[in-house]
């Protein structure tokens, strides 16, 4: 029987909206900052419910703890549907990969979840969001380890919050390779090619010509030029948090069975 699942990735930067029906995405409502997009959210699920559409289930992976309720209450209020938040209690004892330990982002762990199952090992996935996330796989297909810098937009806002007199930067522009001439092309520059050169270091340190490169995140617009190589995939987290979706549903409802069967 089809089911549609609303899944909402709340995360720093923006919040994510997504349906999936038997495994695939069938429609993405658009992402949105709940700081200033509210309405547009609302307005956005508003004419996927208008449309004739509508939800069976859903569930919230959340980076943000104070934005959990105001998604809660807008689900709620457009589909008459109480969705849970993404707990690490309900995912532990199913948890595949031993060295996954709490405390991981329900970003991150959906990554890794969804590398696993699609992409295997070896290979190294890079997240471009908030924070840019490199996680890496065996070549068992099972993550082992992963490191961490500011992203592109954060290392920008980070001068004009840490400045008296630089300006606050959201929006890169690249340089086509060369120098700054000023203060602010000099701040682009180095949070551009640090970041890229990050990344490449990090993949050549792993002497491992057969490892794939996996990219995703939010600011893939920035930079995936500079990897003409890896293999994009800007739906990997939701994927992912769509399979954490389906463990914990089929894990529930062994246990429910199970309890039916002792009384």
């Amino acid at each position: 029987m089809s089911k549609k699942v609303l899944i909402i990735d709340i995360g720093n930067t923006a919040t994510e909206f997504a349906v999936f029906e038997n495994g695939n995405l069938q429609d993405f409502l658009g992402f949105f900052k709940l700081s200033s997009e509210l309405e547009n959210a609302k307005k956005a699920l508003k004419s996927y419910k208008n449309k004739g559409f509508d939800i069976d289930d859903g569930m919230i992976f959340s980076v943000v703890p104070k934005n959990e309720e105001i998604v809660k209450t807008l689900v709620k209020e457009i589909f008459d549907k109480d969705i849970s938040v993404f707990n690490w209690k309900d995912y532990t004892l199913k948890n595949k990969s031993a060295k996954i330990i709490e405390p991981i982002g329900a970003d991150l762990l959906a990554d890794i979840r969804q590398a696993e199952k699609e992409y295997r090992g070896p290979c190294l996935v890079v997240d471009f969001g908030t924070i840019t996330k490199l996680l890496q796989l065996n070549e068992k297909g099972s993550f082992i380890g992963l490191s961490m810098i500011p992203g592109i937009e954060t290392t920008l806002e980070s001068y004009g919050n840490s400045t008296a007199l630089l300006p606050s930067m959201n929006e890169l522009k690249p340089l086509n390779g060369r120098l700054g001439i000023n203060t602010v092309e000099s701040i682009y520059h180095g949070a551009y090619w640090s970041t890229v050169y990050y990344v490449k270091e990090v993949l050549k340190s792993l002497n491992n010509k057969e490892c794939k490169l996996i990219i995703t995140g939010g600011n893939l617009r920035f930079i995936q030029n500079e990897f003409p190589e890896a293999i994009v995939d800007s739906l990997l987290t939701l994927k992912g948090m769509h399979l954490l979706y389906e463990e914990i549903v089929k894990w529930n409802t062994k246990i429910i069975y199970k309890n039916k069967k002792t009384t």
